[in-house]
Formats: structure tokens, sequence, C-alpha cells
């Protein structure tokens, strides 16, 4: 019996990835970096705590530079990004049916400030973030933590992501999962999904619970 949606908030609620992407590629600049595109792919999806090590193995910087660096950037590239109103649409037409949880590997400050940015600070009935978890993505301690928190077990639960980490790591959390692929994540493996959709409408109520029955 499905009993929570549980959605990531980058490229799923708000097109943030061309920010993320931009800042780590013009941090690298700044430190006199020209990473190449095969580079830019580990980027994709992945907070710096999770792709400086890829990057470690093929470049001389210091870790707390690139950090000063690119944090800033990042926050004014975020303040343009848009919200992807067919998500928010979603998330309002199940609200009263389901439990709604956001779940993401960014920072609680810049999260809470996107959902008041877009008026939906009371939208989510649990949030995880950055600060919760020890071991990121593809474990799944943060969504066991969601789940923990909105009081249901993970197999009654969906989890609603863009990419093959965060896949991985709800369905290691024993999560149904629906992916909806972003121009950067379309060529990844989603094998392993419970649906693959193109939009957010594609989906409802009478679809998220058949797909958890």
């Amino acid at each position: 019996m499905l009993k929570a949606v549980i959605f990531d908030r980058d490229g799923v609620i708000v097109d943030s990835e061309y920010a993320n992407v931009t800042a780590g590629f013009m941090a690298f600049q700044q430190l006199g970096i020209e990473i190449d595109e095969d580079d830019k792919k580990q980027i994709i999806w992945k907070h710096p705590k999770d792709y400086l090590t890829y990057f470690h193995t093929k470049y001389n910087f210091s870790d707390e530079e690139f950090q000063k660096i690119v944090a800033p950037i990042y926050s004014n590239l975020l303040e343009k990004m848009p919200f992807i109103p067919k998500a928010i649409d979603l998330c309002h037409s199940i609200k009263n049916k389901v439990l709604l949880a956001l779940n993401t590997s960014s920072e609680l400050k810049n999260t809470q400030w996107l959902l008041k940015r877009g008026n939906i600070e009371n939208l989510f009935d649990a949030l995880t973030t950055e600060e919760d978890i020890t071991n990121r993505k593809p474990h799944p301690d943060s969504y066991l933590l969601t789940a923990q928190r909105l009081g249901v077990a993970p197999w009654e639960c969906i989890a609603i992501e863009d990419s093959d980490i965060w896949l991985a790591a709800a369905k290691a959390a024993g999560m149904k999962c629906i992916i909806i692929p972003t121009t950067y994540t379309k060529d990844q493996d989603f094998s392993q999904a419970d649906l693959v959709v193109d939009s957010a409408d594609k989906l409802n109520i009478n679809i998220l619970r058949k797909i958890a029955a």
C-alpha cells in the first residue's frame, strides 16, 4: 500500500543542474584548471563531496580553496534556476492522499531558501538534506531516514528521481522508484526503475498506487 512519495530536489522539483555543472566548471577555471567534457559528466547530479575524489586523480588543487570558490557561484546561479511546474502540480494533486517528502544531498540552508522562494515550504511532510546523513548516495541511508521521519516502511514509499545514482539509492532502500530523465541524465541506465516517464504530468495518484501495489 502506498503511503508516501519522496521527491528529489534537483532535476525533479527545480531545474538546477545547469547551476551545479556550471559552478563546478567555473570554479576549476578560476583555479587554472580546464576540465573536458568527460570531466563535466562526473559532476552531473553530484555534490562536490562526491565528485572531487575523481578530479584529484587528474589535477592538483586544494579542496578548501575549491569549496570557497564554488559555493558563491552555485548560490548565485541557483537564484535564477526555475522550478518545474508539472512536478509541483503533481505534489499538490496528491498532497492529501499520501505523505510527501523531499530528499536531497544539497544543504539545508539553500533547500529551505528554495522552498520559500517557490512558496512551497509547507508542501512536504518531511525534509532530508546533506547534513542529515553520513553515507552519501548511492547508499540508501537518506531514503531510510526519510521513511523513518514519515513513520512509514520503505516498501510503502515511491521515490521520484532523475539520475542513476539516486535510483540505486532508492532501490537499495527497498523502495519503488520512478525516473523522470533530464537533458543531463537521459543517457544513463534506468533499467532498474519501476517506471520511466518524460514528465511529471504523466503521473497521478492512480498510477502511483498501481506501481506501489
